[in-house]
């Protein structure tokens, strides 16, 4: 099909208020990030529930893995270079948002944002993205139309967990063995991402009663000794720096000590710290330099460990996924593509490890993410479903 061909046709099938009705379906349906992560019934739910079946009315026949994943396979007919899209069931905990799951159309106008707005959690982050995805899906169903190469879509049960192995193992479960890949993503193409290792440190004294604490010996006084010597490292590890990405950093993110009982000088302490990575970095240098800084802690025993990990990423503009998501962007919305990187660690890195060629786009927002006022420009959603629904038609 021509890009003109595929422009006509995605222009007289996709509708502005079908991709809206669908949004606010996802919106006012919860899928929030619990203790119980990819297993929470709420997110396998949305996945079961709401994207399973919209697929199916437009004659796709996605599968749900082992693990609640969905995965949908459009086979085509052509040579051209296979495309998976990865979108997400997961969003951030309703924390103080009102109305969190209202679905409600707002005026953009108080928030920054032009025409009609969704209000929800999760609004700004994967639900904006699903929904064009979504849509974009249902479009090359209705329409029955070949394809010039192979299209997998994936939901993953993830989308606030901080590690890979939600896409890893539906990655496998599905053996996709795609070209290229888009991943949820912001409006402009995105090019770049930090990566992260969670390093957990464990700082071991000895339990006594607090009113005889020369009986024991304090795991916190420990752990304040470990603040204090990795201070100097915080929060730039590192003098080398990224043009786009900027210098790595090193921040602990949460303090916890043991046992939990009452007048009790602690015995264990535990801090778990998070180190962003640049392309080509080693996490397990990283963890190497905190352990140098740590050094002798005696009399205290300290364990450095690695936790959840995530790659960093960074493809070209010469990159062939950057060139067909720039014609993509030019063709249906009649403009040239902007281009941004990341600080936050996501999957994109892990495809591109595996040979899957792999940028973000779609209608992620960061300026409401996790914030009382989590909304997505529905126009911007609907522009997403073009440019998916192209590459789909035109690659």
């Amino acid at each position: 099909m021509s890009p003109d061909a595929a422009k006509k046709l995605i222009e007289e099938k996709l509708r502005y208020e079908e991709v809206k009705k669908l949004l606010i379906k996802l919106v006012q349906t919860p899928s929030p990030q619990t203790e119980l992560l990819e297993k929470e019934p709420q997110v396998l739910s949305l996945i079961r529930e709401q994207v399973k079946p919209e697929l199916e009315k437009s004659g796709i026949e996605p599968v749900i893995d082992d693990e609640g994943n969905l995965l949908g396979h459009v086979k085509g007919k052509g040579g051209a270079k296979s495309l998976l899209l990865v979108s997400y069931a997961m969003n951030a905990a309703p924390s103080t948002m009102q109305n969190p799951y209202s679905g409600a159309v707002v005026d953009g106008a108080p928030y920054g944002l032009n025409g009609e707005c969704v209000w929800g959690r999760g609004a700004c982050e994967q639900k904006g993205s699903l929904a064009a995805m979504l849509s974009a899906l249902k479009l090359v169903g209705e329409c029955e139309t070949e394809l010039p190469g192979d299209l997998y879509f994936v939901t993953s049960t993830a989308g606030e967990t901080g590690r890979h192995d939600s896409i890893a193992h539906v990655l496998e479960y599905g053996k996709v063995r795609a070209d290229w890949g888009i991943i949820d993503g912001p409006p402009e193409i995105q090019m770049g991402n930090k990566g992260r290792v969670d390093i957990l440190v464990t700082v071991k004294g000895k339990q006594s009663h607090s009113s005889r604490p020369w009986e024991g010996m304090n795991a916190i006084d420990g752990a304040m000794r470990v603040l204090e010597k990795l201070k100097p490292l915080m929060p730039y590890p590192l003098e080398q720096s990224h043009p786009e990405l900027g210098k790595v950093s090193l921040v602990a993110m949460a303090i916890e000590s043991f046992p939990k009982a009452t007048h009790t000088i602690q015995s264990e302490c535990r801090i778990l710290f998070d180190r962003r990575l640049l392309p080509g970095d080693d996490p397990a240098e990283a963890i190497g330099q905190i352990e140098a800084a740590i050094g002798d802690m005696d009399p205290f025993k300290v364990e450095v460990q690695r936790r959840d990990f995530m790659y960093p990423s960074e493809v070209s503009k010469d990159a062939e996924v950057v060139q067909a998501l720039s014609q993509a962007i030019r063709v249906m919305l009649g403009r040239e593509a902007s281009y941004s990187y990341s600080t936050a660690a996501n999957d994109t890195g892990l495809l591109n490890v595996k040979g899957i060629q792999a940028v973000n786009y779609g209608s992620r927002d960061i300026r409401f993410q996790h914030t009382d006022h989590d909304l997505v420009s529905v126009q911007s959603v609907f522009e997403a479903a073009k440019v998916f629904a192209f590459l789909a038609l035109q690659r």
